[in-house]
């Protein structure tokens, strides 16, 4: 029954492939410019026609991947045909508000692998190995490193930390190339770095500046991380099952899918590294504070991202 069915779907996908990709193409040039009236009138045919498409993958062979892509085709047609008019700045807020909540809740499994592998392991035995010279000194001479911070005008230091955390969580999406082992590398190493410095800040007496220094800026930082990698995640699975389709569609087509999770992620590491620059080291502000500045702003970014009813639902 399976292959007969699996059989079915590729006759399916080979006799109505070339008009869903010339839909995406249209799509796509409509979302990055105007189309003559005449493609626009065939991008609304094909799209009527790749609608009655998906109506028949949802009742022939439902939860196959032709669903899925066809799913993501005609939404994204419908996006181009109708979307609100006002500019550059309509389609980024709409990115951010409507696509990057769908995309975190339509892959919450990758989300969920990505955390677990965050987790922190405190294992004082690797501080030897992975936290730096610098770092063990001044917990030896029971001294807090982050000073410096206070320094530099918030816009400099700010600017240098938000290029960092950009590079590590851009490096944790593009790894899922890797079928994932690359970002499951960054995401264990990055939680036993954090766990071996606080094991080690523990045993020097050090462990309270530290946690009142990470708690403004490290709630809202480890979530973009996590964000960052479940979209990595979201192309391993393209790369590890590609489906009835090429590897490399289903690798595009995944990395489309994934990109609104990098469009929440840049903002808020933008955000968080003024914080981190800035309320982080303030010696006047007590940890409590800084710990109800982390938890709000971490709230608030999963409450915005998990509110129910924000998904996007293709058109029927």
């Amino acid at each position: 029954m399976t292959g007969a069915r699996t059989r079915n779907v590729g006759a399916f996908v080979r006799a109505r492939r070339a008009g869903w990709e010339r839909l995406e193409a249209l799509a796509a040039r409509a979302e990055s410019g105007r189309l003559p009236l005449g493609e626009v009138r065939e991008l609304d045919r094909l799209y009527r026609r790749a609608a009655g498409d998906l109506a028949f993958a949802r009742g022939a062979f439902p939860g196959s991947d032709a669903e899925a892509h066809l799913a993501q085709v005609t939404a994204r047609a419908y996006g181009a045909l109708y979307r609100p008019h006002g500019g550059s700045a309509a389609l980024v807020w709409r990115v951010l508000r409507v696509e990057a909540p769908a995309a975190v809740r339509g892959h919450l499994r990758a989300l969920a692998l990505a955390a677990a592998l965050l987790a922190v392991a405190l294992d004082p035995s690797a501080a030897e190995l992975l936290v730096p010279e610098q770092v063990r000194d001044a917990i030896a001479a029971r001294q807090m490193w982050t000073g410096h911070l206070l320094r530099v005008a918030p816009g400099v230091s700010g600017s240098a930390i938000a290029h960092n955390n950009l590079t590590v969580a851009g490096l944790a999406f593009a790894l899922g190339l890797t079928a994932g082992l690359g970002t499951a590398v960054l995401l264990v190493t990055n939680g036993l770095l954090l766990g071996a410095v606080l094991a080690l800040a523990a045993q020097g007496g050090m462990a309270g500046p530290l946690l009142a220094f990470v708690a403004a800026h490290g709630p809202t930082e480890l979530s973009a991380l996590v964000l960052a990698a479940q979209g990595g995640f979201v192309l391993a699975g393209a790369v590890i099952d590609p489906g009835e389709w090429p590897r490399g569609a289903a690798v595009a087509a995944a990395g489309r899918a994934a990109a609104p999770l990098l469009a929440i992620v840049v903002p808020a590491l933008a955000l968080i590294a003024l914080v981190e620059s800035s309320v982080s080291p303030a010696p006047g502000l007590p940890g409590w504070a800084k710990g109800a500045v982390g938890l709000a702003l971490a709230g608030a970014l999963w409450a915005f991202l998990l509110a129910p009813g924000r998904a996007l639902r293709p058109p029927s």
